[in-house]
């Protein structure tokens, strides 16, 4: 279940760059939380249970899909204004920002090993900025593209805090109707709604496929949750830039015109890497902490 999770995120960026020609950032985040909202509410109403949350939700949840929301037209953004491989990589960011935000406000103990991590995914970020600064088509739009990255990555750490809060209480799937749900609610005043009659027949599909990408993923982590320790699925998770980075490569290198020449110079791929090694150093420690906590 971990590997599809895994798969559908290393490409979603691909395939959200590619529905930016035909919507906005707006239209595309609303269409993906209402399928899914609409898809699980049928799955759960008619097999199991959960739906009951919709009519007296917690606060926290509803922060809680604020905050994804907020995150995932965030990240849409940072796609539209640079690439998928520079998002992909630059929100890598978020798992950084939650180990801080766990000494900061709940006054963990941050561990030598995250410490040495935190340290090599900072130098990797570093690297990979040095080579978009230089090889980047537009430096105002990439500039515009990272704070919207960063942004994204902050308001998923409010996320992932409002999401550990509930899960003692409620299943994942239940947390997911209400996120999805209050997300979808709260983005309606940003949906172009005449794109939808104006969108192609690939811009219709390449919205489905969005949408269903979000339903899968996170569907297949709710059940991963289950069944594998969260330092391996932490681990898989992060992998997931990597996929971005070799799908835009091949593409770039099979000529495909409808995605943007990227221009990554080999020093870029390498700091993707670092910094991809060094959140998962982050990540991994945290988890062993809790496990052995």
């Amino acid at each position: 279940m971990v590997s599809v999770t895994l798969s559908l995120w290393g490409v979603l960026p691909i395939f959200l760059k590619l529905a930016l020609d035909y919507y906005s950032a707006g239209t595309i985040v609303w269409f993906r939380f209402a399928f899914s909202f609409l898809i699980l509410f049928w799955f759960l109403f008619l097999f199991r249970s959960g739906c009951e949350i919709l009519f007296n939700p917690p606060l926290i949840g509803v922060l809680g899909g604020l905050a994804l929301a907020a995150n995932y037209f965030g990240m849409t953004q940072g796609i539209h204004f640079s690439g998928p491989s520079n998002a992909a990589i630059i929100i890598q960011l978020a798992p950084v920002f939650l180990v801080i935000a766990g000494v900061v406000l709940f006054r963990e103990t941050i561990r030598l090993r995250q410490l040495v991590g935190i340290i090599i995914a900072m130098s990797g970020f570093y690297l990979f900025y040095l080579d978009r600064v230089r090889n980047a088509a537009d430096n105002l739009n990439y500039s515009i593209a990272n704070g919207w990255i960063v942004f994204a990555a902050v308001v998923w750490v409010f996320y992932m805090i409002c999401q550990k809060k509930l899960s003692v209480k409620y299943s994942a799937q239940t947390l997911n109707l209400l996120i999805y749900f209050v997300a979808m609610v709260a983005l309606v005043p940003l949906v172009e709604w005449g794109e939808f009659f104006e969108g192609e027949i690939t811009g219709w599909l390449l919205l489905i496929i969005l949408g269903l990408n979000t339903l899968l993923a996170y569907g297949a982590l709710a059940e991963a949750v289950e069944c594998i320790p969260l330092s391996i699925i932490s681990i898989l998770i992060t992998l997931n830039p990597l996929i971005t980075l070799s799908g835009m490569w091949m593409l770039t290198t099979l000529g495909v015109e409808a995605l943007p020449v990227e221009n990554i110079r080999w020093y870029g791929y390498l700091g993707g890497i670092v910094a991809v090694s060094g959140v998962i150093l982050v990540v991994t420690t945290q988890y062993k902490k809790e496990n052995l906590g």
